[in-house]
């Protein structure tokens, strides 16, 4: 497992009301006691396996870090109750991590048949050789399919959350699309209204990193190309060099008419909404939506979604969409037990409830199910109906970071560039620096190819 940080680890450091309630980002628990399917995990790293007798077919352990504990433990308990296998969940501790936990575990004897993860450690393992595949069950759920290696699935998403923009319909004229419109927009509001017109983070945040992502994908910028097993940086090649220079211009010249964003978070951006210091802003999901919702009532029912921009006559990339969800040690003895709770789960009304939790910021993972009455018939969503269609619309398009080699082929590089926060480092470099937007396109270069040696 890596320290990459994940949403679960920036949204805790977000810093306004309510994010800390987002089921499924609240980040670790705290030891659960024993009780119906759930153990704590400093009882089940140190009780040693749990027999299979004659009529059982034997104990399905899972470690998960996840919020809505309650909903989890309803359909542990009603499965085992249907089932040959009983699925017990250890909850990850305060303070421990998923691979300090997993040793545990494991030399205790009880290494977990599930585990609830990142697309990107799902694939670190994978590649290391301990994981089983779960293509069956990604082929008839018909989830999103992160994680692909040799052939085979080796994640079934549970969560995922595109990447969304959203902007202020009262203040806003018209709906901006095109690069050229945002800029003229966001200098109008910057001169006549006295705020911020699209906000264009840059630093070492997850926010920036993931908007410069999205803005060269956008920019018809393939960044890297190849396998899995053969990746190359290819911004500053041919046609894309061109394209990255045009995407950083345009990211410096609307930063211009913004306030000072170096360094912000998530919930720095969604505070300078909410306290109405610019007009629009690119986010996760309704991320803002549900913060507005929290802080200022009366404003969420001005916001409206809209895509990231896009340049004159260019077409949607590439849609950065985080997925987390379930992978399967190899390593374990019931694994036909794991898969038969992961379909019964995935199939259920606690998958949905669990998801509900959050509408707009957590979506399910299948399009059928985005697009089914049980999440479409949530207030919340109701209200905000333009933002799930344009997700339905483009979810073709939706794949996490890891996904970026040829035809969606698994990119550890994009991955460690992630965690290392690299292409909001370049923004930094560029907005808050002295870079050109040339030199900028070969400062990133450079470090991406370091990140791959």
């Amino acid at each position: 497992m890596s320290d990459t940080p994940t949403r679960r680890r920036y949204l805790k450091a977000a810093g306004i009301a309510g994010i800390a309630g987002l089921a499924g980002c609240a980040g670790t628990q705290t030891n659960a006691t024993e009780s119906g399917g759930s153990t704590d995990a400093s009882t089940t790293a140190g009780g040693g396996s749990t027999p299979t007798t004659a009529d059982s077919g034997g104990t399905v352990r899972m470690l998960s870090d996840r919020s809505a504990r309650d909903i989890w433990e309803q359909s542990i308990q009603e499965f085992n109750s249907n089932s040959a296998y009983t699925v017990e969940v250890t909850w990850l501790p305060k303070g421990t991590s998923m691979n300090e936990q997993i040793s545990k575990m494991k030399a205790a004897g009880n290494l977990p048949e599930i585990v609830f993860e990142t697309s990107t450690d799902a694939y670190r393992e994978t590649v290391a050789g301990n994981t089983a595949p779960v293509t069956g069950l990604v082929d008839t759920l018909g989830t999103l399919n992160p994680v692909v290696y040799q052939g085979d699935s080796y994640l079934l998403p549970a969560v995922t959350i595109p990447m969304m923009g959203v902007y202020r319909e009262d203040i806003v004229d018209g709906e901006p699309r095109t690069r050229s419109e945002w800029k003229a927009e966001a200098k109008r509001i910057n001169e006549e209204e006295g705020m911020g017109g699209l906000v264009m983070p840059s630093g070492r945040t997850n926010n920036a990193t993931t908007q410069v992502n999205q803005n060269l994908w956008n920019g018809g910028v393939d960044i890297y190309s190849g396998p899995a097993d053969d990746i190359e940086v290819t911004i500053d090649t041919g046609d894309n060099r061109q394209r990255a220079i045009e995407t950083y211009r345009w990211m410096k010249e609307l930063a211009a008419y913004n306030p000072n964003s170096s360094g912000w978070e998530w919930g720095d951006v969604a505070n300078a909404l909410i306290q109405e210091q610019a007009a629009a802003a690119l986010t996760l999901g309704g991320l803002m939506i549900l913060q507005a919702k929290a802080n200022r009532p009366d404003l969420a029912s001005k916001l409206t979604a809209t895509p990231f921009p896009i340049p004159e006559g260019g077409q949607q990339g590439q849609w950065w969409a985080y997925t987390e969800g379930f992978y399967l040690h190899a390593d374990t003895p019931n694994l036909d037990g794991a898969r038969e709770y992961l379909q019964f789960f995935m199939s259920s009304d606690y998958y949905l409830q669990f998801i509900k939790q959050t509408p707009l910021f957590n979506f399910p993972t299948s399009l059928e199910q985005v697009n089914g009455d049980a999440y479409r018939s949530v207030e919340l969503v109701q209200d905000h109906e333009k933002l799930v269609d344009i997700v339905a619309n483009n979810w073709d398009k939706m794949r996490p970071v890891l996904a970026t080699g040829t035809d969606g082929a698994p990119n550890i590089v994009a991955a460690n560039a992630y965690g290392q926060q690299m292409m909001g480092q370049s923004a930094d470099q560029l907005i808050a620096g002295d870079l050109s937007p040339e030199e900028t396109v070969d400062w990133v270069a450079e470090k991406l190819r370091g990140l791959g040696e």
